[in-house]
């Protein structure tokens, strides 16, 4: 918190629709990371951070990109924050979601990205930790009826 500023750290923000929501409540965006270029770009469109530097597109698997986040860490750090206040992360599940009957290496090894967000908030500390992965999905095409009271 920097000041009575709540702060927050976005791992795999995609276009950032999570991250907007916490824009709108007031908090403020220490670092959004997102690999694909494009989607990171809607996020600096609809400004989620303050600095330039908040924006980190890159692998979160690389140590670049993990030290990117931290020094925008260190950066919110000298400013007067005294610890990120969230960490939400919401990497690749469909290696271990049992809707996906195509899985393939490809999304096995991403699997390893949970792991990796993990090791990373281990690392932040946080006050909180926010994290959607749906490891279990209903199979498609069946239909549920709505329970009224």
């Amino acid at each position: 918190m920097i000041g009575q500023q709540l702060t927050y750290i976005s791992l795999f923000s995609s276009a950032g629709v999570g991250c907007f929501g916490f824009k709108q409540a007031g908090f403020a965006c220490i670092a959004t990371n997102e690999i694909e270029f494009r989607r990171l770009n809607i996020q600096k469109i609809n400004q989620k951070c303050r600095f330039e530097t908040g924006y980190i597109q890159g692998d979160i698997q690389d140590q670049t990109t993990k030290q990117a986040i931290y020094q925008e860490m260190d950066k919110w750090h000298k400013l007067g924050n005294d610890r990120v206040d969230v960490v939400i992360a919401t990497p690749p599940c469909q290696g271990m979601s049992v809707a996906n009957h195509k899985k393939n290496d490809k999304d096995l090894n991403r699997n390893s990205l949970i792991v990796q967000s993990v090791s990373m908030v281990k690392h932040i500390q946080p006050r909180f930790f926010i994290r959607l992965c749906a490891v279990k999905l209903r199979p498609s095409g069946r239909r549920y009826k709505a329970q009224t009271a």
